[in-house]
């Protein structure tokens, strides 16, 4: 073990050497797109070596055994001292806690659930159950019910979690979820606090034998990481060790990084940007992961003391999505103190350009965005960070990847024409582990949802959502669990959820309902009757409006384009009306084409139209639209 920062900092002796087991791999930072398509005229084995993440640790463990590999604050804060673990130690565990899983198993390829925050027994865990079967991390804050059905479609028969805890209860949802899956086997816990009924996880340390354990093959199932979908209940996506060691190496080549850089990840491991677009990476580039805490960028700590963390562990690579982005650009950090960090890589498809505009002004730190879900394991595309980045742009394919647009009737669309996104290659998930759900031979496309086009030279760009999923600050929220909680309140006829744009967030949930007859609209008491029944508190909307009818298709279904645009609407009314003065008396419309999100703001006759206009255009300049400023002159004088 690592005592602090200055275990850090020594020389890399062995930064590139040939790697006996697996062969050397292609590691050159990608510096020119051409490069990427000489990247795929090489055999794809002798570019990625590995079969799998837990072969990556073993790779790294080999080349970089004394480098760290995990630095960890337990408070979140700059001046603690950090618990910090080598590449060797990190193989030497992954190895020993897979070798107890399988130990306490009653099948030869275990499911592993993990219900944890990010901790280093949580990275362990995560590669352990990859290497002795499969795991499926679950978000700690779903409700029980959602983390039951989880654990049922995916057949788990152990349980990793916390410890009973003041700081952060998640004991209390286990106890419940023992009676609820009777196929659950065992539960181990993590801390030092007594857990009724459970194994704790430094038994696990214990296993006997010592010797490696043989790394997975490429198709091996390794995982299955849950999803936000359209039906409310958790869609569970699978992963191959292929789909997650595709990522795991091109990020790092994409990144920049290599053993001499420390990348801060602050994303949680049920989150493929947590495991695999960041961690994996790190791991493949034989650089230092530094957690901040177990509750990441949502510790007000850890935000306090960013960019002191940031020096003293010499941080050279940033991430994080347009939340967190945001609550940076006003901390006005020393740029003396940060000129080692090398580049932000975050989500890109919905990070405004005038945000990140202002992250460069404000920090000197380029941003490049990346493009991902989980059925890619998290990346799609990413900019390079050695490349101009293209405005609007959310970089290039991953090598070995495709991405094209398509039209009605499955038509594939030129160059610069948009329709919906569709991806096939080695990061795209086989399907989901409900059949229903689907699943795909992989040379199919799979439809990601989204919008957009790809220019002549293969620059992907994202310009809308075909998926009703919300994303509020980089965290998905299914619709459905919103509507199937308001829906259950007697005065409730029908009612839908969309994203409603923030600043700050990129979008927030919110619910438009319509009421049964003599019924009466109280919208506190509608917005306590749902914080009380949806699956999280993320998803308890923040604004609930009445309307005497929900916008239907001619099939009865209800029409969200409508909705969405008049969330927006409300949204960038009630902007404009508490932060312009002046502005009394204006018209504003909303339309969402396919190229983008357009704003029509028409503004009385009498109004100061340029100052207004200035006003107004920097007021939402940190959404993405496109503004058309009218003047009527009907209006009275």
């Amino acid at each position: 073990m690592y005592g602090g920062p200055e275990a850090l900092t020594s020389n890399m002796d062995k930064a590139a050497g040939a790697d006996p087991a697996h062969g050397a791999g292609y590691r050159e930072p990608i510096r020119d797109p051409a490069q990427l398509r000489e990247i795929e005229g090489m055999a794809y084995e002798n570019v990625v070596p590995v079969q799998s993440v837990p072969g990556l640790i073993d790779r790294a463990a080999r080349l970089f055994p004394d480098r760290p590999a995990l630095t960890y604050l337990e408070e979140g804060t700059a001046d603690e001292v950090a618990s910090v673990l080598s590449f060797a130690e990190l193989q030497q565990q992954v190895h020993l806690v897979a070798t107890g899983f399988r130990a306490l198993a009653s099948v030869d390829t275990p499911t592993v659930a993990l219900l944890m925050p990010a901790m280093p027994e949580t990275f362990v865990s995560l590669f352990a159950a990859e290497l002795a079967g499969r795991v499926c991390p679950i978000n700690y804050m779903l409700s029980p019910d959602s983390i039951a059905e989880i654990l049922r479609q995916t057949g788990a028969r152990i349980l990793v979690t916390l410890a009973p805890c003041e700081a952060l209860n998640v004991w209390d949802k286990v106890e419940r979820l023992r009676d609820m899956v009777p196929t659950l086997e065992t539960v181990i816990s993590v801390g030092a606090e007594v857990a009724p009924g459970a194994v704790p996880f430094t038994e696990l340390h214990l296993s006997s034998g010592g010797a490696l354990l043989p790394e997975p093959a490429r198709d091996d199932l390794a995982a299955w990481f849950h999803t936000g979908g359209t039906t409310g209940a958790p869609k569970l996506v699978r992963h191959t060790h292929g789909n997650q060691v595709h990522v795991s190496w091109f990020g790092g080549l994409y990144f920049g990084i290599g053993p001499d850089d420390v990348v801060l990840n602050g994303f949680p491991l049920f989150h493929v940007a947590g495991s695999f677009v960041l961690g994996g990476s790190a791991i493949a580039a034989g650089a230092n992961t530094v957690v901040p805490s177990r509750f990441g960028m949502r510790n007000k700590a850890f935000v306090r003391d960013f960019w002191k963390i940031v020096e003293r562990y010499r941080v050279t690579l940033l991430s994080g999505g347009p939340t967190f982005l945001t609550s940076l650009v006003a901390t006005n950090p020393d740029r003396n103190e940060i000129r080692g960090v090398k580049a932000h890589v975050g989500g890109g498809s919905f990070m405004p350009e005038a945000l990140i505009d202002r992250f460069e002004a404000a920090t000197g730190v380029p941003v490049r965005p990346i493009y991902g879900m989980t059925e890619a394991a998290g990346m799609i595309s990413a900019a390079p960070r050695h490349c101009n980045s293209v405005a609007g742009s959310v970089g290039w394919a991953l090598p070995f990847c495709e991405i094209a647009a398509f039209g009605a009737a499955g038509r594939r669309l030129q160059p610069e024409e948009t329709g919906t996104l569709c991806i096939r290659g080695p990061n795209v998930s086989p399907g989901y582990a409900d059949p229903k759900a689907g699943s795909r031979d992989p040379s199919d496309w799979f439809e990601t949802g989204d919008l957009g086009y790809v220019s002549a030279d293969g620059a992907v760009f994202v310009t809308g959502r075909a998926k009703d999923v919300i994303i509020r600050g980089g965290h998905n929220i299914d619709p459905a669990g919103i509507e199937e909680a308001l829906s259950r309140h007697p005065d409730v006829a029908q009612c839908a959820a969309v994203g409603m744009p923030d600043a700050y967030a990129g979008e927030l949930p919110m619910a438009f309902v319509q009421l049964k007859a003599d019924a009466k609209f109280d919208e506190s008491q509608l917005r306590d009757f749902a914080a009380g029944q949806v699956p999280e508190r993320a998803a308890t909307p923040v604004l609930i409006v009445e309307m005497d009818d929900l916008p239907l298709t001619t099939t009865g279904k209800i029409f969200r384009p409508t909705l969405r645009e008049r969330a927006a609407e409300l949204a960038f009314r009630r902007l404009i009306e508490e932060n312009i003065v002046g502005a009394e008396g204006f018209a504003l419309t909303c339309n969402d084409k396919a190229d983008g999100r357009e704003l029509t703001i028409t503004l009385a006759a009498h109004a100061d139209t340029e100052a207004l206009r200035e006003a107004i255009v920097a007021e939402l300049s940190g959404f993405p639209v496109q503004i058309e400023m009218r003047r009527n002159t009907t209006f009275p004088h």
